[in-house]
């Protein structure tokens, strides 16, 4: 009786220390945004995603093979982040991409069947779906049957012909909602989904008993309230209005609306641009800063300031790991037209560098373990003084690090070349495309092989001119890490 009473507290004490560090991870990280298929200029549907994770974090890039963790699983790339329960994304072989915001709920008594699901969800979203609204449908099977285990979290979704978001709440209730055609949505790090039609079933999959299950809580009353509102009822209202949030949904929203919205509006979940959005236009809000004028003038002069500070409540941040924009074109086969265009690290620092469906082997040089290892292992993350030295994201790492000692003096300079050379790798894709479509009808593998060395390439350009400028640093800024010329390939069996 003693061993088993023993047993069952060792079983709840590491039930209670899983949860308390998936909830630990439930700040204020990741920015997004979606946008649909006619007000791009291209009439691609785009996703834009900034990752933001606290403390010394890092990501691989995994090229993971059709069932090669399980049964019944397509292709995908895996943007891995170690250690963690809520940042990795995806892009499977469908073209169906998926990243995460954390958005805390109000919900303080969950139910959870067998410790609930965190990572796994967003895992088998990717690994199995083949359109977006699938994604959504195997994502919410999941927390009907186990429950989420944190207090909250929206998932983005989006696929070559549509994009959705998908509200969970700490416990078995969430909400679904396809972003129409002709709008965007941002997400910074509350729930944005405010009206809801449970009737709507081509654009809405959420929990039956959702508004009735707020009634009984207090959270809404119908006769007070008027229609429902998702974000007030299941959302904490000191993460709506917390400045890290209002300032970074206040600055995209009058980027990218040609609207005018003032920071005490009440900013609504989808907006209805006058212009199209462009990949060009979602990467540079990705590496936007919007500090207040007199902090900076005050800074400059004193010769400290750079914008990535704890508190400057910007796009791009102090603790963002990455950032990337998915351009999903269905006029082309997903092989070549689905590309996640990637800046491995601060946005503001990095070019964007292409990862297509279609690669047959992952970039070089961003890997920390074996493959077969990487899921298994994947909660016994290394120190970044233990990963390989030849692993990339170090260099991209020392690069941005190195550049915030002097931003202001450098960044004119580095804004030039990284500008260069991300157009220069758009313009030769939108020169592929047309020379891969026509070749893909009668080889499709040579296409393949085609994309992986075009993403192989733009990432060593970047490497070559990152590891440029740090070899001109003095031998001590540089001893941290060895930069490694030599190149690993994934395992792909």
């Amino acid at each position: 009786m003693k061993m088993k009473m023993r047993i069952w507290c060792l079983w709840m004490v590491a039930c209670l220390a899983f949860s308390l560090g998936a909830r630990a991870q439930d700040r204020f990280e990741c920015f997004s945004v979606m946008v649909g298929r006619n007000i791009t200029v291209d009439g691609s549907v785009l996703f834009a995603h900034n990752e933001d994770d606290y403390g010394e974090v890092y990501f691989n890039i995994y090229l993971v093979p059709a069932n090669y963790y399980g049964k019944n699983q397509c292709k995908y790339l895996w943007l891995e982040m170690p250690g963690m329960h809520f940042s990795d994304a995806y892009m499977n072989e469908y073209g169906v991409v998926i990243a995460s915001n954390a958005c805390a709920s109000r919900e303080d008594k969950p139910i959870l069947t067998d410790g609930g699901i965190t990572w796994e969800l967003r895992n088998a979203m990717a690994s199995q779906a083949h359109t977006a609204r699938e994604a959504v449908e195997i994502g919410a099977k999941l927390i009907d049957e186990k429950g989420y285990n944190s207090s909250g979290r929206t998932y983005c979704i989006a696929d070559p012909n549509e994009a959705w978001m998908l509200s969970v709440v700490y416990g078995k209730h969430y909400v679904a909602k396809r972003i129409p055609d002709d709008a965007l949505a941002i997400i910074p790090n509350y729930y944005t989904i405010t009206e809801v039609d449970l009737n709507d079933v081509e654009n809405v999959i959420a929990s039956p008993d959702l508004i009735r299950y707020a009634e009984e809580r207090g959270w809404y009353d119908r006769a007070k309230d008027g229609d429902f509102n998702f974000r007030k009822a299941y959302g904490k209202a000191e993460n709506q209005n917390h400045p890290v949030n209002v300032m970074r949904m206040w600055y995209a929203l009058n980027q990218l609306s040609g609207q005018t919205f003032a920071m005490e509006d009440e900013f609504p979940w989808a907006i209805y641009p006058k212009g199209r959005i462009s990949v060009e236009s979602l990467m540079d809000l990705l590496g936007a800063h919007q500090q207040e004028e007199a902090i900076k003038e005050k800074e400059e002069a004193e010769g400290s300031w750079h914008p990535h500070y704890e508190g400057s409540n910007s796009i791009c941040a102090e603790h963002t790991r990455y950032g990337f924009v998915a351009q999903l074109q269905s006029g082309y086969p997903v092989d070549f037209g689905c590309v996640l265009w990637l800046a491995p690290y601060r946005p503001c620092t990095q070019s964007f560098t292409p990862l297509f469906c279609g690669m047959l082997a992952a970039p070089e040089n961003m890997q920390s373990r074996k493959l077969k290892d990487a899921q298994k292992l994947h909660f016994e993350p290394l120190s970044l003084n233990d990963i390989p030295l030849a692993h990339a994201y170090l260099s991209f790492k020392t690069y941005s690090d190195k550049i915030e000692t002097n931003y202001t003096r450098l960044i004119p300079q580095i804004s030039k070349e990284i500008e260069t050379q991300t157009t220069e790798n758009l313009r030769e894709y939108q020169a592929k495309l047309v020379q891969w479509l026509a070749l893909y009808k009668q080889n499709p593998s040579e296409v393949r092989k085609q994309t992986t060395q075009f993403s192989q390439t733009a990432f060593s350009r970047s490497l070559s001119r990152i590891n440029s400028f740090l070899s001109k640093q003095s031998p001590q800024q540089r001893e941290s890490y060895e930069l490694s010329p030599s190149l690993q390939k994934t395992e792909n069996k």
